[in-house]
């Protein structure tokens, strides 16, 4: 794998990890500025009755600047602000130059940029926008002497907002239970990412739906392992690979022991070496309250994340029957079908005749006027990024 992809996956893990609130957005900074060669990273997020705080750098002197007046007069934000007010749906999740958000000579001759930018090395901008309850953007900045960022910064970049959205998203979701008393079970089957929470010997005390189906496609890189009749007591997260068992296994015990735990990806054959594989996984310590509702006693559980880095986000059963006609057990039968997951597999996922699943199957070939289902699989990946964008 070459370095720069490495360096790719790495900070797609740390966003994850930062995600579950183990109090890590600052490696994910660091990992940011290594990957694009920037002398800044900011991603500033808004806290009720304490402002905005940017997560990817510490406390200094000239971000205390920034949060007292010129977080006022930044055209960047001021663009972002109005972007989003406007077309958010268009600007989440898009990689941006500084030049095509602020043209660079108003951006130079701003206030913000004589008076602030300058002097912390500020003059070449990327970014982008992350959005849930507020647009929050990520900027990347290089001081004058740098080249300018350029399309393959853009590349890399494009290929981060999803996660970092998605990331953003998880993190609002397992918090949110405090503010209106949700289950957290409940919101984490609500989460796009595959959430699975084990003990220490990878015995699995919780799945979430997205995981469930992830591990149960064919070919999968990992699976739910049966060795009892029980999902708490009986069954055990099994990647396929050797050697990612172990380093899942050394990954584990590095939380038990109090470590932040750490992130790599998973493969589907034992001798991957040269074709990069498509799903990440995680390991973090398992938010508390989402081990208490688990069951977790006095032994500690570990929440793991997997991320199919090649699979577009499913659309909201929801979304399947306000815009097709869908009845909501049609709708989820075709969300379950994305990733050449079988009829067969469905029947067995939902409890129900086989024939059932092809009956419904053939109603939302009609329905949504797809030829097959590969076709309506394109559709509904399109249809989940609309989605994904529209949860800001």
């Amino acid at each position: 794998m070459a370095d720069e992809e490495r360096d790719l996956v790495d900070c797609v893990g740390a966003v994850y990890e930062a995600a579950t609130g183990n109090e890590r957005w600052l490696d994910v900074g660091v990992r940011l500025r290594r990957l694009f060669d920037a002398q800044s990273a900011v991603f500033r997020v808004e806290e009720e009755g304490r402002g905005s705080r940017d997560l990817l750098s510490p406390p200094t002197a000239a971000e205390a600047l920034y949060g007292a007046y010129f977080h006022r007069v930044d055209p960047y934000r001021i663009q972002a602000r109005r972007d989003f007010a406007t077309d958010r749906l268009h600007h989440i999740g898009m990689a941006k130059l500084g030049p095509e958000l602020v043209p660079q000579h108003q951006y130079l001759r701003s206030e913000y940029y004589a008076d602030f930018a300058r002097k912390v090395g500020r003059h070449h901008m990327i970014g982008g926008m992350i959005g849930v309850r507020a647009p929050t953007p990520l900027a990347l900045y290089r001081d004058r002497e740098a080249e300018a960022f350029d399309g393959g910064d853009l590349r890399r970049l494009e290929i981060l907002l999803p996660h970092l959205q998605r990331a953003v998203e998880l993190q609002v979701r397992l918090g949110r239970q405090a503010e209106d008393g949700l289950n957290s079970r409940a919101a984490a089957d609500a989460v796009s990412a595959g959430l699975v929470l084990v003990d220490a010997g990878l015995g699995v005390r919780f799945a979430n739906a997205a995981a469930t189906a992830l591990l149960g496609r064919p070919k999968a890189p990992a699976v739910l392992a049966h060795a009892g009749p029980r999902l708490d007591g009986g069954t055990y997260l099994s990647p396929r690979c050797r050697e990612d068992a172990a380093r899942l296994r050394r990954l584990v015990g590095s939380v038990i022991s109090g470590g932040a735990g750490g992130s790599f990806r998973l493969r589907a054959e034992e001798f991957q070496e040269d074709r990069a594989p498509s799903v990440v996984v995680m390991v973090a310590p398992a938010p508390a309250r989402l081990a208490l509702e688990a069951g977790a006693g006095v032994e500690p559980l570990i929440l793991i994340v997997l991320r199919d880095m090649a699979r577009h986000p499913a659309p909201p059963p929801e979304m399947l029957c306000d815009i097709f006609g869908l009845s909501p057990a049609e709708a989820e039968v075709a969300v379950a079908l994305m990733g050449g997951v079988s009829a067969e597999q469905v029947a067995e996922h939902r409890a129900v005749a086989l024939g059932t699943v092809r009956s419904q199957v053939r109603a939302i070939l009609e329905k949504s006027g797809a030829a097959n289902l590969r076709d309506l699989e394109r559709s509904l990946a399109a249809l989940g990024t609309m989605a994904l964008r529209s949860e800001g």
